[in-house]
């Protein structure tokens, strides 16, 4: 009697602990990842002009990491030009994460690396200021991005984002 109501009482209780991880899943927040495209002009020697794509991953409500790799040519003295590349891994604060107004304002800090002709691949610190623009039907939304990375940086770019949330 006592090893059939042990033996019950066990049952019921890995029972019950087989549905904790479904219950448990649904307090887990999604990850969103949205996709970036981008020019910027980066300044420094080698200038250069570069188009560039990547991710915006988020990383909790107020905060953004952005993976983005970009090509393009230098802009030298006299009419040669190379190719020259870049990575950039950025975390952006955003002020305004849940788009309460029309503009959204970030600040952030990260790594470039940058690979120059005539120079040696290297990381490079970077802070930039970020300015958000609304929506569009599309849910893609406009920004304009001024830094330093390696010399003074500016751009604009095109961001896939929620209607709730930058």
């Amino acid at each position: 009697m006592i090893v059939r109501r042990a033996s019950g009482i066990t049952l019921a209780a890995f029972a019950l602990l087989a549905g904790v991880p479904a219950v448990a899943r649904a307090q887990l927040r999604r990850t969103t990842i949205a996709r970036e495209m981008r020019v910027d002009v980066l300044g420094g020697r080698p200038s250069s002009v570069q188009g560039a794509a990547g991710v915006e991953i988020a990383a909790g409500n107020y905060m953004r990491v952005g993976v983005l790799a970009g090509v393009g040519p230098t802009v030298e003295q006299g009419s040669t030009s190379r190719a020259a590349g870049r990575v950039d891994v950025l975390a952006r604060f955003l002020l305004d994460p849940f788009r309460q107004s029309r503009w959204g304002f970030s600040a952030g800090a990260g790594v470039s690396v940058r690979a120059d002709p005539g120079d040696r691949v290297r990381p490079r610190l970077l802070a930039a200021l970020d300015l958000e623009g609304r929506r569009w039907g599309n849910g893609l939304s406009p920004a304009l991005q001024i830094g330093l990375g390696g010399g003074a940086r500016a751009g604009i770019g095109l961001r896939r984002s929620g209607r709730t949330a930058r």
